[in-house]
């Protein structure tokens, strides 16, 4: 870990929690984690510094923006387990996260363009009437009966 500036300015934990949208237990369980350790304590308070505040930035980027999970986010962070050892996941998770968009924006398309049709169709009740609805519906109950 790189010396610490010093002229960096350690924050509480209540405010960085107040000033980056989080509860105070949220910083608590990513410490309990290891994902984001305090620049240090005064008395039972826990302070972070730059260094702190631009990691816990990178995580909100990765795990609140719905790119990744937590556990995802420690990997790609490549975090340490509970036996000292490095997660070397970094890539490996990152991969694993655009397979899961992709498939995600894959089952997206297919219900908008499902939607699109059933705005289209001609039936006067297109939910409940629709031809084409009707036959992807039985072919559902097809398989689930495993006929």
């Amino acid at each position: 870990m790189p010396p610490r500036d010093e002229d960096d300015e350690l924050h509480a934990i209540s405010e960085v929690a107040r000033c980056f949208g989080l509860s105070v237990a949220t910083l608590r369980y990513y410490d309990e984690l290891g994902l984001l350790p305090p620049a240090g304590r005064r008395g039972n308070v826990r302070h972070y510094g730059r260094r702190e505040l631009r990691r816990l930035a990178l995580i909100q980027h990765l795990h609140h923006g719905g790119m990744l999970s937590l556990a995802d986010t420690a990997a790609a962070l490549g975090e340490r387990g509970p036996d000292g050892v490095r997660r070397p996941a970094g890539r490996a998770v990152l991969t694993g996260a655009i397979q899961l968009i992709e498939d995600r924006t894959a089952d997206l398309r297919a219900a908008q363009q499902r939607l699109a049709h059933l705005l289209t169709c001609p039936k006067d009740d297109p939910v409940r009437e629709c031809t084409q609805l009707r036959a992807e519906l039985d072919r559902n109950v097809t398989q689930a009966l495993g006929r």
